[in-house]
């Protein structure tokens, strides 16, 4: 696909991680690596590695950077968070967007070396960074997480990448659909994608990548689906007339972007650890016990007072 574009962020041009933070932020920022040879580093972060599996005991508050392929990452339920507060997102230059085109450094929750591929991350959150999760390379999938609060949900440039049953919400822009600047023009976009199954809710733009001055109408329409089911969109304002679960119309995201089967409920949730409980069914086992304890209690002293 090739337009001649005027690109919101330019964020795509970054060819290496940047984790310097500006200076409104915390003063210090300790990125956690995944290694070439597998070790974690630092050591005492709560990730435990089973062969090529790295999975979370509990919360991270560094960003992370996967610089080992063919691995998988497991939040289990636990959460990347970041620092950004809600007085920085409103103050954050947006790249290509002001007079200063000098690119400031982004801070990306969860990313990897752009010759590292393969990679499964699942069951995480991921929460208030500039970018959340990016994704540069190849044959990587995204399954189950949430991704909330940040500037940039997912940057998507990479081709033959699954995303799906992903929760992403409350972001700047949700999914930055993007392509890597080369000499000024656009090239390297994303092709043989599958985008679907996942909850597009509340995200000031729910999909962008580019505000395209000219389109190549001779390009196929680009479907944001995987053929029989596409995802979910808060402002989807279609109907389901047949009751399939399925939009009767497709949701537009631009001229040359559509998701043909988009979802009528959401078919995603953010996940949580397995040790972690809703707080409306831990009051109900606490009363239920207290109550327990009770009646166990008056029946004891109805039965000593009638024996005496």
């Amino acid at each position: 696909m090739k337009k001649a574009c005027v690109t919101i962020l330019f964020l795509l041009s970054l060819t290496i991680p940047m984790f310097v933070h500006t200076a409104s932020s915390a003063d210090s920022i300790t990125t956690i690596f995944i290694q070439p040879d597998g070790s974690i580093s630092p050591s005492n972060v709560p990730i435990q590695r089973d062969g090529d599996v790295y999975t979370f005991t509990g919360n991270v508050h560094d960003p992370i950077l996967i610089q080992k392929s063919n691995v998988t990452v497991d939040g289990a339920g636990y959460s990347v968070i970041g620092s950004l507060t809600e007085e920085e997102k409103k103050r954050e230059q947006l790249l290509g967007t002001g007079p200063n085109t000098t690119l400031p450094p982004y801070i990306i929750g969860l990313d990897c070396d752009k010759t590292v591929d393969g990679l499964t991350i699942k069951n995480l959150n991921v929460d208030n960074f500039e970018v959340g999760v990016y994704i540069r390379t190849t044959h990587n999938t995204l399954l189950g997480n949430a991704v909330s609060g940040n500037l940039v949900g997912i940057l998507l440039s990479g081709s033959a990448n699954t995303i799906t049953k992903n929760y992403i919400f409350d972001n700047e822009m949700g999914l930055f659909f993007g392509f890597t600047q080369v000499n000024g023009s656009a090239s390297n976009i994303p092709t043989d994608i599958d985008i679907s199954d996942n909850s597009f809710i509340n995200n000031t733009y729910q999909l962008t990548g580019c505000v395209c001055k000219v389109y190549n109408f001779s390009e196929p329409i680009h479907s944001w689906d995987n053929g029989k089911v596409g995802n979910y969109w808060s402002n989807y304002n279609g109907t389901d007339t047949d009751h399939d679960g399925i939009g009767d119309t497709y949701y537009r995201i631009d001229v040359l972007n559509q998701d043909r089967y988009p979802l009528i409920l959401s078919p995603a949730k953010p996940p949580v650890p397995a040790t972690q409980f809703p707080f409306e069914t831990t009051a109900i086992g606490v009363a239920v016990a207290l109550l327990t304890v009770t009646a166990v209690l008056v029946y004891l002293r109805y039965r000593k007072k009638n024996q005496g």
